[in-house]
């Protein structure tokens, strides 16, 4: 009898799963449907297939938002973004989890609570400040994106890193090693599941960002070039929607390649130590 209870529940939670699945992905249909559709189609019957391929959309959406320009953009904002994120979250996570002092505890716990700070809140101060500093361009946006991703990021690695033996630094110390030839050669190397982890979250976060570019550049980012096709008068969903489909594959297939990572990183930066 319990058996079978437990194999009813077990069905239910299965047939619950599937559904919970099939409306998260009901996004992603709607896109590549309408992607090849004409607005009138989109119009008259949004969730129906396609009369016939319609590539247009594509051709447009890739010569109105001039798309190899913003896409270097957005990649370059990315990647930079991204490298600056790793480099200082993961020496300061380091030097942190092994300086275990009340200032060092103090710095974690300042980090720690920069995570549930909005970015409404601290929206316009940025705007202002990178007014006054110059930095209201894409190189500019770029350290900005360090600042932002870093409490995160330092949270993860802070975690994991008091997992690393310190038998192994210190056997590389007392052969005459230096801290950057420590942490760069013995430690880093270890770091690569939590590495992974910031890597594909950050990337996500940084490629699809729209609110900081609106705020600091104005335009330049494959973003922005989207609102193009959402002006008050004219909507152009074909081209909009292909756009978008342009716009995900390159992080969506970044993603499929790292995303067996995540949960084991966020698992391990989070109960290690």
């Amino acid at each position: 009898m319990a058996d079978k209870k437990h194999e009813y529940i077990k069905r239910v939670f299965t047939a619950f799963m599937v559904i919970a699945a099939l409306a998260f992905f009901y996004p992603v249909i709607f896109v590549l449907l309408n992607a090849f559709k004409t607005d009138a189609e989109i119009t008259l019957n949004p969730m129906g297939l396609p009369d016939a391929p319609n590539f247009a959309n594509f051709v447009r959406a890739w010569t109105v938002m001039e798309f190899p320009k913003v896409f270097f953009n957005t990649l370059s904002i990315t990647v930079l973004g991204l490298t600056g994120i790793i480099l200082s979250s993961s020496m300061a996570a380091y030097i942190l989890a092994r300086t275990d002092t009340k200032i060092s505890w103090f710095i974690y716990g300042f980090f720690a609570f920069a995570l549930v700070i909005p970015f409404q809140i601290i929206m316009v101060p940025i705007a202002v400040l990178s007014a006054d500093l110059h930095l209201m361009s894409i190189p500019g946006i770029i350290p900005m994106y360090w600042g932002l991703g870093c409490p995160t990021a330092i949270f993860m690695f802070h975690g994991f890193v008091k997992g690393v033996p310190r038998e192994l630094e210190e056997s590389a110390a007392i052969d005459g090693a230096g801290p950057f030839y420590i942490f760069f050669n013995i430690v880093f190397p270890l770091l690569k599941t939590i590495i992974a982890t910031v890597a594909v979250i950050d990337a996500l976060w940084l490629w699809n960002d729209f609110l900081l570019p609106l705020i600091v550049v104005k335009q330049g980012t494959i973003q922005l070039a989207q609102m193009m096709f959402n002006g008050q008068f004219l909507k152009e969903y074909g081209a909009m929607t292909a756009s978008l489909t342009l716009s995900a594959l390159p992080i969506v297939i970044f993603y499929l390649g790292l995303q067996k990572y995540i949960v084991k990183g966020i698992a391990a930066g989070a109960v290690k130590g």
